[in-house]
């Protein structure tokens, strides 16, 4: 096992059920085709890992925090142009959180409760946006130019302690 700093970014695409529901094969091949084309290029050019991929989701890290956000950022403002060919009620978005934090990597996987964290904060994101933690807002507040509403604190499941949580949204207004 080895511990380390981590950006973690959890993702996942929002309403995956009723997607599957409406065209499983559609929405498959949609997925799969933004992952190889989009999701997955995005990361390691960003000097990211996929750690892994949950069906609808996926968690990968980066060393730094501001090569996450500038990824989630590039993935989110791409997708709705890679959707337009779907009826609106159709189109897939990805809800993604991100937390910096101490993690635990063992046998290619990454453990720990600030990837919990990341999970929650995915949660709380609105489709097609996303919802950072407080260490990570800090850590890239003056060197992103994207804007970041601040959610407050936020009590999430399983998580005894509240998260102050920031929100980007394509359309967000400044709170900085």
């Amino acid at each position: 096992m080895e511990r380390r700093l981590a950006a973690i970014l959890v993702a996942d695409m929002a309403g995956y059920s009723r997607l599957m529901e409406q065209d499983e094969e559609g929405v498959l091949t949609r997925h799969k085709a933004h992952h190889r084309d989009l999701i997955d290029p995005r990361i390691a050019a960003s000097g990211g890992h996929l750690i892994k991929t949950t069906g609808d989701g996926m968690l990968a890290e980066f060393a730094a925090a501001q090569d996450a956000v500038r990824c989630a950022i590039d993935i989110q403002t791409a997708m709705p142009e890679r959707e337009t060919s779907s009826p609106i009620e159709n189109r897939i978005a990805y809800r993604i959180g991100i937390n910096l934090c101490d993690v635990v990597f063992d046998e290619g996987d990454v453990f720990g409760d600030g990837v919990n964290v990341a999970s929650r904060l995915q949660g709380l994101a609105e489709p097609g946006g996303l919802c950072v933690s407080d260490i990570v807002h800090q850590a890239v507040a003056d060197r992103c130019p994207e804007a970041f509403r601040d959610m407050g604190s936020q009590r999430v499941k399983n998580i005894s302690r509240p998260i102050r949580v920031w929100q980007w949204t394509p359309e967000a207004p400044a709170d900085d």
